[in-house]
């Protein structure tokens, strides 16, 4: 079994020449790949190269896929603003076409690889994607790390800290959020940052271990924008790893057509989420 992230890059500002990233980790949670990629036709050509030998894959991508909306926001986006949660800003008018995550839909589903809004935990033999938000997971793992104070109201807590920036500001500002990110991931039980075959080399093709890697505000926007990738490759796959695995708790808000998001979330935060959930009329697990 593979548990795939990807970064894809998917905002107007990005989407033209930005480059995406999958990270790989196996059913201990230990990273043992990673690559990048241009287009969605390489993406869903790596992926299927993961899935080689047999290998079933949860993929999860952090990005729109599902964006019935002309203008404004979507449901799922709406709800975890509520919470305090940050959430993507989609609409189709932002597109001017086709979403980039509907293209990236296709272009797996001809590999065999389906859109699904529950990756059903502990069944192998499955090759399903779903939407995960690597910020909000990011800030869900911060809280759970003891960020946010000693309130015992995850949302409360969740609203004393600031939403992770690893994308916007100078690069002092960048560097010290991406920096923070890495920390958390170091330190989040059950996931296994450091292996054999990862090279601290940021200019490798693939298989760069973000562990290892400098990061300083000396960097170039462009290579922190690779640092970046990797660290929300690294926080999608977590994701799906940790609803498949059982423990601490995850939640999947909405139904697919309509956008659904794969979070981390222990027992406060899902009630709390399932709290919002009914009072919004949205669906959950």
């Amino acid at each position: 079994m593979r548990f795939i992230g990807c970064s894809l890059a998917w905002r107007p500002s990005d989407a033209k020449d930005g480059t995406s990233c999958l990270m790989v980790l196996d059913e201990r949670g230990s990273i043992i790949a990673n690559s990048f990629a241009t287009s969605v036709a390489e993406i869903a050509g790596a992926v299927e190269g993961y899935a080689a030998d047999r290998r079933s894959v949860i993929l999860g991508v952090d990005a729109p896929l599902s964006v019935p909306n002309e203008r404004g926001t979507r449901k799922i986006e709406r709800l975890l603003s509520k919470l305090a949660l940050p959430a993507y800003s989609a609409s189709r008018k932002m597109f001017g076409d086709e979403p980039p995550g509907e293209a990236l839909l296709a272009a797996l589903e001809d590999v065999g690889v389906e859109y699904t809004d529950y990756p059903f935990r502990r069944q192998r033999r499955q090759s399903a994607v779903v939407e995960v938000d690597s910020a909000a997971t990011l800030k869900v793992l911060a809280l759970e790390r003891g960020q946010g104070g000693s309130d015992n109201d995850p949302e409360q807590r969740l609203r004393g800290m600031d939403d992770p920036k690893l994308r916007k500001g100078n690069k002092e500002d960048r560097a010290a959020a991406i920096k923070g990110a890495v920390d958390v991931l170091w330190n989040t039980p059950g996931l296994r940052l450091r292996t054999g075959n990862l090279s601290a080399d940021l200019s490798a093709p693939d298989n760069v271990d973000v562990s290892r890697v400098e990061v300083a505000s000396t960097l170039s926007h462009a290579d922190l924008d690779r640092i970046c990738s990797l660290v929300e490759a690294t926080l999608a796959a977590y994701a799906v790893h940790r609803h498949w695995k059982g423990r601490d708790g995850s939640a999947v808000v909405g139904t697919g057509d309509a956008g659904s998001v794969l979070l981390p979330a222990g027992e406060a935060l899902h009630d709390r989420i399932a709290e919002e959930c009914r009072a919004s009329g949205i669906p959950y697990v």
